[in-house]
């Protein structure tokens, strides 16, 4: 990234797959921390996405693990306004020194709050999103309109 190029915020959900899956995608988008923002990062379904587990996985293989779930997730109350706007400072910071990628379980990010809560507040503060979908291919974050 030059100084001039905006910094670019990845986003994934991790669906029903399995670590050794996302951890490709990790390689190939060259991300360094997986930052998870999920409120509750726990699953029945995809036993790799424990909270605990997921935290061993990614640093096993070699990327930064942070929970931001209690200031970036998208279930229960909002969190105060405040920390909300340091959380989305943190990730664009740790994105000025290297990729991250903003994990949730929902695979299609129109349908999860990392498209329509937080990839609005990190584009407002100059970012770019790529939503990394189910199949490795990207998608730009598509505007979103207050009506």
């Amino acid at each position: 990234m030059t100084p001039n190029e905006p910094p670019v915020v990845y986003t994934i959900g991790h669906g029903a797959g399995s670590f050794s899956t996302l951890s490709g995608f990790l390689d190939r988008f060259n991300i360094a921390t997986v930052i998870d923002v999920r409120t509750r990062p726990y699953s029945r379904h995809a036993p790799d996405f424990r909270r605990e587990t997921l935290e061993h996985l990614t640093t096993s293989a070699g990327f930064g693990y942070r929970w931001m779930g209690d200031t970036l997730g998208g279930r229960d109350e909002a969190p105060e306004p405040a920390a909300f706007l340091a959380s989305i400072h943190t990730v664009l910071t740790l994105t000025k020194e290297a990729p991250v990628v903003l994990l949730c379980a929902e695979t299609d990010p129109a349908h999860c709050h990392r498209s329509t809560i937080l990839a609005p507040a990190l584009e407002q503060q100059g970012a770019r999103v790529v939503h990394i979908l189910s199949d490795g291919s990207t998608r730009f974050q598509q505007p979103t309109f207050d009506w």
